[in-house]
């Protein structure tokens, strides 16, 4: 259920490397559900990332890459739950700390595993170019048969956006980026719909 082609999975990591936005929190809010609850808090400095998960982020928060299973060699991952872990990510030296404030300890991994789920990746590593308008021209040659198109001007909490509609296939991916910002403020799926707020 909680799905969206390969292809569009496939961009968020893609441009992990890009990183063009200013130093900001925010709340990473859930539109698709009742009362409209906060899944987690973002922070956001030039090469980490610290994400707090709170109890409406539920038990498939972060994911677990178990092994590659033949013949084609797909992933096979398994969903952790994220209440009360905080993820912090090192995308200069490739790195992630797990703290478990309840337990009293922490995990240092290696790059992305576990990582964050889907649901708030983007989030996390995607960053358009420097002129937000032309977003699309960096997004689309980095997955074949991806097509992305500027779709108008909208406001998500209260501040300009930039929306964004990409598609893949018969997948379909509506991303909107902060004008002041430069960084991805609201995400919608045919499964989900987040937006940051309190930024």
């Amino acid at each position: 259920m909680e799905r969206c082609c390969a292809a569009l999975a496939f961009l968020s990591l893609a441009l992990g490397g890009t990183a063009h936005a200013q130093n900001y929190s925010a709340d990473i809010v859930d539109l698709a559900k009742p009362g409209t609850p906060t899944l987690a808090k973002i922070y956001v400095t030039k090469d980490k990332r610290r994400i707090e998960f709170l109890p409406a982020s539920g038990d498939r928060a972060l994911v677990s890459h178990l092994a590659t299973v033949p013949p084609d060699n797909k992933s096979l991952d398994v969903h952790i739950s994220g209440v009360g872990k905080t993820i912090i990510l090192d995308l200069a030296n490739k790195t992630s700390v797990i703290l478990e404030p309840e337990q009293k300890a922490y995990i240092e991994r290696n790059w992305g595993d576990p990582a964050p789920s889907d649901l708030y990746r983007a989030y996390v590593f995607l960053h358009p170019s420097a002129i937000p308008e032309d977003a699309c021209a960096e997004w689309v040659p980095t997955v074949k048969g991806t097509l992305c198109k500027k779709a108008g001007y909208e406001l998500v909490d209260g501040r300009r956006a930039i929306k964004f509609e990409l598609s893949a296939g018969r997948d379909t991916l509506s991303m909107w980026v902060d004008i002041g910002l430069h960084t991805l403020v609201k995400r919608k799926t045919n499964w989900a719909d987040t937006e940051l707020w309190s930024i």
